[in-house]
């Protein structure tokens, strides 16, 4: 499931968020006074409450290539990434906020709680508490109207065959350029890395347009894929359209004109 909604791409509203929920941690420090604060003396009582609100913003500014990384490595912002993300938090603010507890709050006290212990009891449930601000923020900030990117849709195979068994061909549908026919095969015109090429099949044309309905037929021996349809061409005994890649010039009878001309709306009088 993807949560696109709390994935935000501008750096401007990623740093208010960040300012925002330093200013909310130090409401929290400096009025609840969790962790036994208020037993500190009011000048350490005083560094703490903003050194704290400050590792708070820090921890979000550096998470924030973080965020990046996560959405551009999948494409999208699922749960996964929302985790991921969270972990960082928890990881960055422990490490930043230890080593401020230890080095400068209390200035290397022999007797300051472990790692571990600091982790657990302080750093995780702080985290978790600003959590719902935090994803409060995250929706308020965001695109409120997500654009889905379309579903890929995988273009079908086509399987050109032959009443031989090693006559066989896969093709992309829109790798068709024409078939024509040749007696008693027909002549299988297509793309292959943007080179058109043939192969002879043994088989009627009638068999092809049946196997195939989206070729239009042109000529009793022509079969077009109309999607390589490039323009008209008018010669003095009959009427042509041309395809795409190559320039080829395919033949269109009387019977089959008014049919084509209506189709790709471009008429020779």
């Amino acid at each position: 499931m993807q949560i696109q909604n709390f994935y935000i791409q501008s750096i401007k509203k990623q740093l208010l968020i960040g300012f925002f929920i330093g200013f909310w941690l130090f409401l929290f420090f400096y009025y609840v006074e969790p962790f036994d604060m208020y037993q500190l003396p009011r000048n350490e009582r005083t560094l703490a409450v903003f050194g704290y609100s400050v590792i708070g913003v820090l921890t979000y500014i550096i998470t924030i290539p973080i965020q990046r990384f996560l959405y551009k490595s999948a494409g999208k912002w699922s749960f996964l990434q929302e985790g991921l993300f969270i972990l960082s938090m928890l990881l960055i603010s422990g490490g930043i906020g230890y080593l401020f507890f230890k080095f400068i709050l209390l200035e290397n006290d022999p007797y300051a709680h472990s790692f571990s212990y600091f982790f657990f009891q302080q750093v995780i449930p702080t985290v978790f508490l600003i959590l719902p601000v935090m994803i409060f923020l995250r929706w308020l900030f965001s695109e409120k109207t997500i654009v889905q990117e379309p579903a890929s849709i995988k273009e079908p195979t086509i399987v050109i065959k032959g009443e031989n068994k090693a006559e066989v061909l896969h093709i992309k549908e829109s790798e068709l350029v024409f078939i024509e026919s040749a007696n008693n095969y027909v002549k299988v015109c297509y793309l292959l890395d943007g080179e058109l090429k043939s192969e002879l099949f043994r088989n009627k044309i009638s068999a092809m347009q049946k196997q195939f309905p989206f070729l239009l037929k042109t000529h009793r021996s022509f079969l077009i894929n109309p999607v390589h349809f490039l323009e008209w061409k008018r010669d003095a005994a009959q009427t042509i359209l041309i395809l795409k890649p190559n320039v080829t010039e395919i033949p269109v009878s009387k019977t089959y004109k008014k049919a084509l001309v209506a189709k790709f709306i471009n008429p020779a009088e």
